[in-house]
């Protein structure tokens, strides 16, 4: 028998806190809370074999808190780290992790106090849902499937000086597969659901001065008013994918795009059937129609085998300049942000040079994180829940390597995203890195080699997976 359980706990920040991760912004702390950041766990139990599947409000984290994350859960509830998966939903309106070394920005600076206790409000959010998930384990069914929404478009615009830019582009490669999950208890109750959809919450951008959850906090309230239980919300291959409508400083665009979602994706949800059953005609009841009634015999459960696989590709890095080079361009324009702001220049003047800071500090980290080595060693993860399967890796995968490992996937369900377990950067298919952008010569490490190699890797992963 499947067992499940859910927990949440909240790890929004106060007003006042840095908000910084747009390199366009005027404002620098945020000025108020629109959707609050939650830490959503679910745990699935099966023949002794345990996971714990996370999601949280957050831009991402640091692959290095993340192993120490999951290291504290296993101590906190004895499911071992190497089966728990930690995904942000990736929403831009949260605190950067690292603020004090992200866009220039110092130690000192205005609301710079109010970093360590939110981590460790998170932190201690994480570890809380997990538990109450844990804790909370129960008999349960799933059912698995797909369900599909118009949101996402692809994101690499070329202008008409054929300039690559982030912004809907009408004829690019999209993937518009929603993959869902649904937990009832024996009563028919639902637990929990899982929502996996891959576009990019930018739906708000440097124009927001909000604390948000984004679009994916407005899905996740709108999946549980439609379907009931807790709703999980996994972030899917959306590198190169934007809701159609993005780049705004109104919040309700946001509500919006997440209710759109959580319609398509309840549609398919309440569908779906997690009891097995058959029904026949039984007799009839006289009425003021005579109305036949159908008998329901309930069936054996679907199997619901739970099982943890990974391996782990060689990606092949691309050159960077030295890092000397890197580390004085980046001290250059840290300095001169620091000096326009003490003499109180005007917006249009520090949204400038906040972008300046954000490219030279974004290339600076992917640089380091390559230093002396010529491949960097990437998991990847892939859990069997029954006739489905998430695979899932610290990176910013692609549409097209989502849909060719969904479509060699044998599995009835396949769910591939990224922003999990880490954060290192996107991961953009060979064709892109002629066309460039953003993604492949700036928050980007790997050479255009890298994803045949993950793609394979996975692809192989998650078959050898489907035949234990």
């Amino acid at each position: 028998m499947l067992n499940c359980g859910v927990g949440r706990a909240d790890m929004t920040p106060p007003v006042g806190i840095p908000h910084i991760l747009w390199g366009a912004r005027t404002v620098d702390l945020a000025e108020s809370i629109h959707l609050p950041l939650h830490a959503t766990a679910l745990c699935l139990e099966n023949d002794g074999t345990k996971i714990l599947v996370c999601d949280l409000d957050l831009t991402g984290l640091p692959t290095r808190v993340c192993d120490e994350l999951r290291s504290e859960i296993e101590r906190e509830t004895g499911v071992p780290a190497a089966h728990v998966s930690i995904g942000a939903t990736h929403t831009h309106s949260a605190p950067v992790w690292d603020a004090e070394t992200t866009n220039g920005l110092s130690p000192d600076m205005p609301g710079m106090k109010l970093m360590p206790s939110w981590r460790e409000k998170c932190r201690n959010a994480v570890l809380s849902a997990c538990r109450t998930a844990v804790e909370s384990l129960q008999p349960a069914r799933i059912a698995s499937g797909y369900g599909t929404s118009e949101v996402t478009l692809n994101r690499r615009f070329s202008t008409p000086e054929g300039r690559m830019v982030v912004s809907p582009h009408q004829g690019g490669l999209r993937d518009t597969t929603i993959a869902l999950l649904r937990f009832d208890d024996l009563d028919g109750n639902t637990i929990a659901s899982v929502v996996g959809y891959g576009t990019h919450p930018i739906v708000l951008a440097h124009q927001n001065t909000a604390i948000s959850a984004e679009f994916p906090g407005a899905l996740k309230e709108g999946v549980e008013k439609l379907v009931g239980g807790i709703c999980l919300f996994l972030q899917g291959s959306a590198g190169d994918q934007i809701p159609f409508e993005a780049l705004s400083g109104d919040v309700r665009l946001a509500e919006r795009i997440g209710n759109r979602i959580a319609a398509d994706a309840a549609a398919t949800l309440t569908a779906m059937s997690p009891m097995n059953y058959r029904t026949e005609y039984s007799h009839v009841v006289e009425s003021g129609a005579p109305l036949g009634v159908q008998k329901k015999t309930v069936l054996a459960d679907n199997p619901a085998t739970i099982r943890v696989a990974e391996a782990v590709a060689e990606l092949p890095v691309k050159p960077f300049e030295s890092i000397d080079v890197l580390e004085e361009r980046a001290a250059a324009t840290k300095a001169e942000l620091h000096a326009l702001k003490n003499e109180g220049v005007d917006h249009d003047t520090l949204a400038d040079i906040h972008f300046r800071a954000r490219r030279d500090d974004i290339m600076l980290v992917m640089a380091r994180r390559v230093q002396g080595v010529s491949t960097v060693p990437i998991p990847i993860r892939a859990l069997r829940i029954g006739d489905a399967v998430l695979v899932s890796a610290p990176m910013e995968i692609f549409s097209a390597t989502g849909l060719a490992i969904r479509e060699a996937s044998p599995f009835g369900m396949t769910f591939v995203g990224g922003y999990t377990n880490g954060t290192e950067g996107y991961l953009p298919p060979a064709d892109c890195y002629a066309e460039g952008g953003y993604e492949v010569e700036l928050a980007c490490y790997v050479s255009k080699d890298a994803e045949a190699v993950f793609r394979q890797s996975a692809i192989e992963l998650v078959k050898a997976l489907y035949t234990e």
